[in-house]
C-alpha cells in the first residue's frame, strides 16, 4: 500500500505556502460574492423601502385636524361650535435633551407631569406630534419662537378648539371632548380612530362622534436636520365634520334652567314632545362648564369635579333613581283598570289607611270610598294600598316592564341607567334573609316606595305615554344631520311602541290627572287657563316620614304631566331634590316650561324684564281656590 503524502491532508495543506494562497483566493471570491449579493438586495430588492426612509429624513407629513361639526338647537341656534386656537406641539424626534424638554414643559408651560410621562411613553410618541397644550397665550408663542434654534421640538400650530357658548347650560346633553385614550383605542366603538384623535367623551359629543368628527387632512413639507420647515410640497385639506341639529328648544331650555334655579335646590327637568319622543329641554343641576375639558382640563380641576359631593358630572334625569311617590299612582291606576281588577266607578274605602299584620299604613286623609278619578285627584293612599293588593306582584311586574320601569328607554345619550322596579327578584336580591314578596312590600310599591325607584326620564316616558293612549315614543335628542358637500343628510326616524290602552282607561286616568291640576288636587300651581294641563305631584321620602325635616332630610318633590288633555303636545317632569312638596316646588317649574312653549306657539314676543317692575310680595295663599264641600282639610295637604 502506497504511503499517503503529507500535502494530501487538507489540514496539513493549509500550512504549506501553496495551500495558504489557494485558501485566500477562495475567501476573496466568497467575500466578493457576498458583498455583491448584499448590494443587489439593498439596491434592487429594498430600493423602495430605503428610498422612503431617505425621503423621510427631509419630508414630513404634518396632520391637519378636522374641525368637528357644530351642534345646533331645533331652530338652528349654535349650542356647540369650534374656533381656531394656537396649540403647543411636541415633536419628540427633534428633542436633543429629553430631560430639559420635560422640565420646560412642566415648569414653563404648567403641564401635568404624570400626564406628560404617559404621553412620552406611548407607542406613537415618535411617529406623531403630541399636543401638549391648547389655547396657548401670546407670551407662550413668543417664547417658543424665540427659542426655536435651541428647542426645535416645540412647534406652534393652529388647531380647532371646541367652544360651548352657553357654558353650564345643556352641559349634560352636549357632553365634552378629549384625546382618545388607550382603552378607547382598543374598543370596537372607536375602530375608526387613531392615537391623538380628539373624540367625544360624554353626551351627544360621544354618541354622535362618528358624524361630528370629520376626516383629518395633512400638509407635506420639507424640513432641515433640525426640523425647521423649508418648503411646503402638498396640502390635503381636512374635511369638517357634519353638523347636528338637535330637538332642543333653547328658549324652553333656558326657561327650565331658570325655573329650577329659582327653587334654590338641585334636581332634574325634562320636557318632551310625546308625539314623537323629541326632548325639548333637559336640565341637570348642578352642572359644569364643558369648556374646561375643551381647553385641556387641569388635574386639580378634574379632581375637584369628580370629588364634589354635589356630583355635577352626573346626568340626573337619566342616571339617578328616586322613589316616585304619588306620581306612581298613575301607573297603578292604569294597570288596575286594564287588568280589570277595579272598575271606573267602583268606590274603594280609604279607611285612613290599611292594617297589614301588626303594621298600620297611614293615609294622609280620610277620603271615604272614592272612585279612581277622585282617588287620583286627592292622592288617596288608602285607595291605592287596596288596589295594589288586588293587582298583585305578577301583574305589577308585567306593567312595569311595559312602561320600561327598570329598563332603559333607549335615549341617545351614554350611560343611561335602568332604574329599579319592584319585583320578586328585587326582593330576593335586596333582602336574602326575607326573600318573599309580601303584602307589606306590595302596599309600599303601590304608592311609589319600596323597590320602586325609576329615573325622571322613565317617569316622563311612561306618564306622557299614558296621556297618548299608550303610544310610547322613544326619547331622542338627534333630529338631523343636514346634507353637505361631503355628506348625505341623516334624519331621525321615530320609534314608537303601542300598548293599546283602552279608551275607558284613558278617559278615567286623564280626567283624574286634569282634576289634580284644575280641581281640588295638589298641583293647582301648574294650572294654565285655556291649556288643559294634566299631571300629578309626588313627595318621595328620603329618610322615612319625618315631620319638620330640613336640608337633605327633606323629601324630594315631583311633578310630571302633559298638555293639553285630549291631544298632548308637550310633556314634562320636574324633580326638585329635598324640595319638600311637589305642588309648591316642582309644579311651578313645569308650568314655566309650558308657558314658554305656549308663548312660542302663539307667536308672542319674549317679555322684557326691564319693562316691568318687580311684583310686590303678597301673602302666600293657603290654596288657589276654596275647597269643595266634599273635601276635608287633611286632603289639601301637598303630596
Amino acid at each position: 500500500m502506497p504511503k499517503k503524502k503529507v500535502f494530501d491532508d487538507p489540514a496539513q495543506l493549509f500550512f504549506k505556502p501553496r495551500g495558504r494562497i489557494l485558501f485566500l483566493k477562495y475567501f476573496i471570491v466568497a467575500f466578493i460574492i457576498i458583498i455583491g449579493v448584499r448590494f443587489w438586495y439593498l439596491q434592487i430588492v429594498q430600493h423602495e423601502h430605503y428610498l422612503k426612509q431617505a425621503e423621510n429624513n427631509r419630508i414630513r407629513d404634518i396632520p391637519i385636524p378636522a374641525p368637528r361639526g357644530s351642534i345646533l338647537d331645533r331652530e338652528g341656534r349654535i349650542l356647540v361650535d369650534s374656533r381656531p386656537s394656537y396649540s403647543l406641539m411636541l415633536y419628540l424626534e427633534y428633542a436633543q435633551n429629553i430631560e430639559e424638554t420635560t422640565s420646560i414643559l412642566i415648569n414653563k408651560f404648567g403641564i401635568d407631569q404624570d400626564w406628560l410621562n404617559r404621553q412620552l411613553q406611548a407607542a406613537t410618541s415618535r411617529s406623531r406630534p403630541i399636543t401638549v397644550k391648547n389655547n396657548i397665550t401670546a407670551a407662550d408663542r413668543a417664547w417658543i419662537e424665540a427659542h426655536e434654534l435651541e428647542h426645535p421640538e416645540f412647534k406652534v400650530e393652529l388647531h380647532p378648539q371646541r367652544r360651548y357658548p352657553h357654558k353650564e347650560v345643556l352641559a349634560h346633553v352636549l357632553g365634552y371632548v378629549g384625546e382618545i385614550s388607550e382603552e378607547q383605542l382598543r374598543s370596537p366603538e372607536f375602530d375608526y380612530c387613531k392615537p391623538g384623535d380628539i373624540v367625544g367623551q360624554a353626551g351627544l359629543e360621544k354618541t354622535y362622534n362618528r358624524i361630528l368628527m370629520g376626516k383629518e387632512g395633512s400638509r407635506r413639507v420639507i424640513v432641515d436636520s433640525r426640523g425647521r420647515w423649508i418648503q411646503e410640497l402638498e396640502v390635503i385639506p381636512a374635511i369638517p365634520g357634519q353638523d347636528i341639529v338637535t330637538t332642543i328648544d333653547l328658549d324652553i331650555q333656558l326657561a327650565a334652567e331658570k325655573a329650577l334655579s329659582d327653587t334654590g335646590h338641585y334636581g332634574s327637568v325634562m320636557v318632551n314632545d310625546p308625539r314623537d319622543g323629541a326632548i325639548l329641554a333637559l336640565v341637570s343641576h348642578p352642572s359644569y362648564d364643558p369648556n374646561l375639558f375643551a381647553a385641556g382640563i387641569k388635574r386639580e380641576d378634574y379632581l375637584k369635579l369628580i370629588n364634589d359631593p354635589k356630583r355635577p358630572l352626573r346626568n340626573r334625569p337619566i342616571q339617578d333613581r328616586y322613589p316616585p311617590g304619588s306620581t306612581w299612582k298613575i301607573l297603578m291606576a292604569t294597570a288596575a283598570l286594564e287588568e280589570k281588577v277595579i272598575s271606573a266607578k267602583q268606590g274603594i274605602p280609604c279607611g285612613g289607611g290599611i292594617s297589614i299584620g301588626n303594621r298600620f299604613a297611614q293615609c294622609l286623609g280620610s277620603h271615604g270610598a272614592p272612585d279612581v278619578q277622585r282617588a287620583i285627584e286627592v292622592s288617596c293612599n288608602g285607595y291605592f294600598y287596596r288596589v295594589g293588593l288586588k293587582l298583585g306582584i305578577e301583574r305589577l311586574e308585567k306593567w312595569q316592564k311595559l312602561f320600561s320601569i327598570g329598563h332603559r328607554t333607549g335615549i341617545d345619550l351614554p350611560n343611561e341607567t335602568k332604574g329599579n322596579a319592584a319585583t320578586r327578584e328585587w326582593k330576593r336580591r335586596s333582602n336574602p334573609s326575607d326573600p318573599k314578596f309580601k303584602d307589606g312590600d306590595m302596599i309600599n310599591a303601590s304608592i311609589g316606595q319600596g323597590g320602586v325607584s325609576p329615573t325622571p326620564l322613565q317617569m316622563m316616558y311612561a306618564i306622557t305615554g299614558i296621556g297618548m293612549k299608550g303610544k310610547l315614543a322613544r326619547p331622542h335628542l338627534f333630529l338631523e344631520a343636514p346634507k353637505t358637500k361631503y355628506y348625505e343628510r341623516i334624519s331621525y326616524q321615530p320609534e314608537i311602541r303601542h300598548l293599546h290602552i283602552s279608551e275607558e282607561t284613558w278617559k278615567e286616568v286623564s280626567q283624574g290627572l286634569w282634576r289634580v291640576v284644575n280641581g281640588s288636587g295638589t298641583a293647582r300651581r301648574a294650572q294654565i287657563p285655556g291649556f288643559d294641563v294634566c299631571g300629578k305631584t309626588g313627595t318621595a321620602q328620603v329618610v322615612g316620614i319625618k315631620f319638620g325635616a330640613t336640608g337633605e332630610e327633606r323629601e324630594h318633590a315631583w311633578f310630571v304631566g302633559y298638555a293639553p288633555k285630549d291631544a298632548p303636545e308637550i310633556g314634562a317632569v320636574a324633580l326638585v331634590e329635598h324640595g319638600g312638596h311637589g305642588g309648591s316646588a316642582a309644579a311651578p317649574v313645569v308650568k314655566a316650561c309650558f308657558e314658554e312653549y305656549l308663548r312660542k306657539k302663539n307667536g308672542l314676543p319674549k317679555p322684557d324684564p326691564l319693562a316691568t317692575s318687580p311684583p310686590t310680595k303678597q301673602p302666600r295663599p293657603t290654596s288657589a281656590r276654596p275647597p269643595s264641600p266634599r273635601t276635608q282639610p287633611s286632603q289639601l295637604q301637598q303630596r
